[in-house]
């Protein structure tokens, strides 16, 4: 899917269409954006969401040719991770240069709660679909989003079009940090590619793929984010990455790189506890490769239980036990600190993406959207 965002007016009319759906008929409005479901429309002008790309005209039904993500009074189109119209046997395939579709307990998070500041300068790192720069964009002065996938800032382009945010935003194609050379910045925020998988990226869609340990983007953004921070810069990301009973190797990785600087981490961590890397391949064995209904793979090629084996010895020799899923939050300080918080109750549920939209019940829906509003 390629947006035409030459037609603003156009674009900038989809967004109170998708209000008035969302509003009066959410069930209708689920069945178009979640489950990819043909519906009808009687009487409703719909036009506008045709003419930009957002549905199609299925014989006397129309059907959603993106996600259409609603958030705070925003709404986000991306792609469906998996869906129901790429199904192949049991397996829901999923694109090579895909843009991440948008997860309850993941980018609405940072989104809703970025340490944006009046008048900021700020850089969103692989933007995908712009959800995080376009909320950036109600405090900040200027947004910068950046991504090395094309298809990810056509997307970015069209949502800050279709949220009237387009004048505060600006999307540079290309890799991490490299389309804002010897720019600083306010914030740095981003939620990247930090997927735990076997080592074989050429099977992973772009925006997932954070290597055997989730954690290689990580470290490339720890490794240069100073480079393009200003002197009271502030930094948040998603992380997710392996680690052993005590930390995940994206802290162990950056105490080290960063230990003599002037600064105060404060990882909000999205379990109660380290999660069992040995629990969550039960589960994941359970939902993805002893039951087809659920058969929904983040690859889009089949990985080889030798492959996944190969994956699972490497990581039992390095000492990794765990998962670990958080928000990070850096902040300039008199010295450094790091500050580890794991709530009482878990915040994000899901393992392995087990739980997609597609098989979610409508009233779990629902929940998660409502909860979406609560960050």
């Amino acid at each position: 899917m390629k947006f035409d965002l030459q037609n603003k007016q156009l674009i900038k009319s989809c967004k109170p269409i998708l209000e008035r759906i969302f509003r009066k008929n959410k069930r209708k409005y689920i069945d178009l954006f979640f489950y990819e479901k043909d519906v009808e429309f009687n009487g409703d002008n719909i036009d506008p969401l045709i003419s930009s790309g957002i549905i199609k005209r299925i014989k006397n039904k129309y059907r959603a040719r993106v996600q259409v993500f609603p958030l705070s009074g925003r709404f986000i189109c991306t792609d469906f991770n998996y869906s129901r119209h790429r199904k192949i046997g049991n397996v829901y395939k999923t694109e090579n240069d895909g843009v991440w579709g948008i997860l309850a307990e993941e980018t609405p998070l940072i989104a809703k709660k970025a340490i944006i500041k009046k008048n900021d300068i700020v850089l969103d790192l692989a933007t995908g679909s712009g959800m995080i720069a376009i909320f950036c964009a109600s405090k900040a002065k200027r947004v910068i989003g950046t991504d090395i996938n094309p298809r990810a800032i056509n997307y970015a382009k069209f949502n800050a079009i279709l949220n009237n945010v387009e004048k505060k935003t600006e999307f540079r194609l290309g890799n991490l940090f490299k389309p804002v050379k010897k720019m600083r910045f306010d914030l740095i925020i981003w939620n990247g590619p930090t997927v735990a998988v076997p080592e074989t990226p050429e099977k992973y869609p772009i925006y997932s793929y954070g290597g055997m340990d989730g954690a290689k983007f990580t470290k490339k953004f720890i490794d240069n984010c100073f480079n393009h921070l200003k002197k009271n810069g502030r930094l948040q990301w998603y992380d997710c990455a392996v680690g052993d009973e005590r930390e995940p190797v994206s802290i162990k990785y950056l105490k080290e790189k960063w230990k003599k600087k002037k600064i105060k981490i404060t990882y909000n961590s999205l379990t109660s506890s380290p999660v069992s890397l040995e629990k969550s391949f039960q589960i994941y064995a359970k939902y993805n490769l002893n039951n087809p209904e659920f058969r929904t793979p983040l690859s889009h090629k089949p990985v080889t239980k030798k492959e996944e084996e190969r994956w699972h010895k490497w990581l039992r020799n390095n000492g990794q036990t765990h998962f670990y899923y958080a928000n990070l939050e850096v902040k300039p300080a008199k010295n450094f600190r790091l500050k580890m918080i794991f709530p009482e109750k878990n915040i994000r549920t899901d393992r392995y993406l087990t739980r997609y939209w597609l098989w979610m019940s409508y009233q779990l829906i629902v929940k998660r959207l409502k909860k979406c509003e609560k960050y």
